[in-house]
């Protein structure tokens, strides 16, 4: 293309310099013409005015035969410019006076022939001199002599060549200043346009041509060029609409119509070269919504769409000034905050959008209580490419998730280490189950009165590699992962497999309490698997009490009812743990079908300084008519606080640390059996 742009504005160039050129000579002939036929004109005014100046004197002097004045007179003569000679004749062609003015000028022959050819006839000049006042009977003058004035005709066409040459100069400076002007309006409205459209036709996206149509100038708008601009523009909107038609068929979501993962690389690429020019930073939020499989599962998949179609309208709305919304899919979001740059504005940001995100939604008549957990990652100091910055999100993500429900973490890089922990021991969990390498710990409920056991609680730990892996780094794994279902039901089957064995060998039952997780009490099989699990090991029901979680009950209320009310049918004790941490309503409380209520443990820590909700607790309890369970008794005088509120059963490291099973049996069933008790 470039050559072509050289090309036109060469040829436009000598096109515009032939015109200027052929004009300049036309104009310079005329100019020759106009002032030769000047010269002649002034030169004979000249003559003749010359000789009407001299007439008089010349006529006195010849009269009087004055040679005196008619020297003075005809030496007047030679002084005025161009006159070579001047001669006074008498009446019989004799010289009176006589003047010359020196050699005439030389000049090449060509310049000759031309003076000889313009000024010929002009080279000399006379006029007769008559007697003064004098005339005869019939009316005739008397001549008395002849003044004769010769011309330096080669002169005065020298004069008119140099005048000539300073034209011709002039001319042609004109010539080339109109050139340089024509050539700079011809490049400036007609190559310079042409070259810009030719430009954006290289420039156009194949992907978006609509994003860089053809520029019409002002100047060109009514006219062939802008006509055609416009022709291809029209064609360029067309195409880019349909090109928009099935790009976002690629790249949009179905279901909220938001950005795919696709259409976000795409973009975050864009920002990412933007911020290198610019050398400025944007913000990645990975938005991951709380409970939403419980909204999906319990409410049915109709409503769950409607409420991620809600929830993108929310996520929209905040985000209109500050960047764009995608959805990575299922209940994951993405916010490209390319008007945010710096941690702070990013804290304040998320803040607003998990208050503005936590007001509730209704859905078919039914009413949610949306909740998220954020990640946040910033370019370019967590990551310098599109996937990086979501995989740093993503990580950052699950860190605020761990934290719990509605919290939000920015991006570490050890948290990349601990992702690929998470990874691994994801890997860990499947093979630990085949490999049979999970074992139960149990720490024992006593009396707080009398120090009798009351029963256990059965806690998980995974044997690895020869040491033993604390649940609070496999358990969260576990339970994003799903994994924590399968795991569920090999604790039960643990459990009641244990029951069994204590009282094969020892002639003992004792009531052992197990965790339900939250994914696993949501799951449909968990009535079954206990009641199955206690047929096949023909232990009692009631020798077996399911602890569940404050908040996995409270996410779906009626299910959750209808689960417990099937288990305390069938004799299985029910236990509220984490009680008091959560959000339940009394009104709910009240219709749950449980048996046992637990303190948390950081109700009973704050003991006995802090105990105002230790005490609801304990009178809400007596009220409901409740076993009442203190966890994470740890010094006396909680202990003796319990005590005196009459709190029943007992939990924490003041009486044991979780036992293996074989510790638990030599400390409490085989060296005083007879201290074991059940309360009903």
């Amino acid at each position: 293309m470039k050559e072509r742009f050289k090309s036109l504005t060469w040829k436009q160039t000598i096109l515009v310099v032939s015109a200027a050129l052929f004009f300049a000579v036309a104009i310079f002939i005329v100019e020759i013409s106009w002032l030769v036929n000047d010269a002649r004109k002034t030169l004979t005014t000249n003559q003749h005015e010359l000789l009407d100046s001299v007439e008089q004197p010349a006529t006195n002097a010849v009269w009087a035969l004055d040679d005196v004045l008619a020297t003075q007179t005809v030496q007047g003569l030679i002084k005025v410019q161009h006159v070579r000679s001047a001669i006074l004749e008498l009446d019989d062609q004799s010289p009176f006076v006589s003047v010359n003015n020196g050699a005439m000028t030389t000049s090449p022959q060509i310049f000759q022939d031309i003076s000889a050819e313009l000024f010929g006839d002009l080279k000399q000049i006379s006029r007769n001199i008559y007697r003064p006042y004098y005339v005869d009977s019939n009316g005739n003058e008397e001549l008395i002599g002849t003044l004769i004035v010769a011309y330096d005709t080669q002169e005065l066409t020298n004069s008119l060549f140099l005048t000539l040459r300073l034209s011709l100069w002039a001319t042609l400076a004109r010539a080339f200043l109109l050139t340089l002007v024509l050539s700079i309006v011809f490049h400036r409205f007609l190559t310079q346009p042409i070259a810009r459209i030719s430009n954006s036709i290289d420039n156009i996206d194949p992907e978006s041509p609509a994003a860089n149509l053809l520029p019409i100038p002002s100047s060109h708008q009514d006219d062939e060029l802008g006509l055609v601009a416009s022709k291809l523009n029209q064609i360029l909107v067309q195409f880019d609409k349909t090109q928009t038609k099935l790009r976002k068929m690629a790249t949009r979501d179905p279901l909220t119509g938001l950005p795919n993962r696709t259409l976000l690389l795409e973009t975050i690429a864009v920002t990412i070269s933007r911020a290198k020019q610019q050398q400025c930073q944007f913000v990645l939020l990975f938005i991951d919504l709380d409970r939403f499989k419980t909204v999906n599962d319990s409410l049915g998949h109709e409503v769950g769409d409607q409420f991620l179609i809600r929830v993108a309208r929310t996520l929209e709305l905040i985000s209109a000034n500050i960047g764009t919304v995608a959805r990575l899919g299922g209940d994951e979001f993405v916010i490209l905050a390319d008007g945010l740059e710096s941690p702070a504005q990013a804290a304040d940001f998320v803040d607003k959008l998990l208050k503005q995100l936590n007001n509730p939604m209704l859905l078919n008549e039914h009413t949610v209580h949306p909740a998220a957990s954020v990640g946040i990652a910033i370019y370019p100091d967590d990551g310098l490419r599109a996937d990086d910055l979501i995989r740093h999100a993503d990580i950052a993500m699950y860190s605020a998730k761990a934290a719990g429900s509605n919290q939000w973490a920015y991006f570490k890089p050890q948290m990349t280490e601990r992702a690929a922990v998470r990874l691994k021991t994801e890997a860990s969990l499947h093979d630990a189950l085949n490999n049979d390498e999970f074992l139960l710990y149990f720490q024992p409920k006593l009396d707080i009165k009398t120090g009798e056991l009351i029963g256990c609680e059965a806690l998980i730990r995974w044997q690895k590699d020869g040491r033993l892996i604390s649940p609070i780094s496999f358990i969260p794994v576990a339970e994003d992962t799903g994994i924590i279902v399968p795991i569920g039901r090999w604790v039960i089957e643990q459990t009641c497999k244990t029951i069994r064995d204590w009282q094969n060998r020892f002639q003992v039952s004792i009531p052992i309490a197990m965790n339900v997780a939250t994914q696993q009490f949501q799951n449909a099989s968990l009535v079954p698997d206990i009641k199955q699990a206690s047929l096949r090991y023909q232990i009692a029901p009631e020798l077996l009490e399911i602890e569940i979680t404050e908040t996995s009950l409270m996410n779906d209320i009626e299910s959750a009812i209808t689960k417990l009310q099937q288990l305390k049918v069938a004799g299985f004790g029910i236990a509220v743990d984490d009680f008091g941490t959560g959000y339940s309503s009394l009104s709910y409380l009240r219709r749950l079908p449980i048996t046992t209520m637990k303190i948390d443990r950081c109700f009973v820590s704050d003991l006995p300084d802090d105990s105002a909700i230790a005490s609801t607790i304990l009178m809400l309890g007596k009220q409901l008519k409740l076993n009442i369970v203190a966890e994470g008794i740890e010094n006396e005088q909680q202990l003796a606080w319990l005590q005196d509120r009459g709190c029943q059963i007992g939990q924490g490291f003041y009486f044991s640390e979780p036992l293996s099973a074989g510790d638990f049996e030599q400390k409490y069933i085989v060296v005083k059996p007879s201290a074991i008790k059940t309360i009903s």
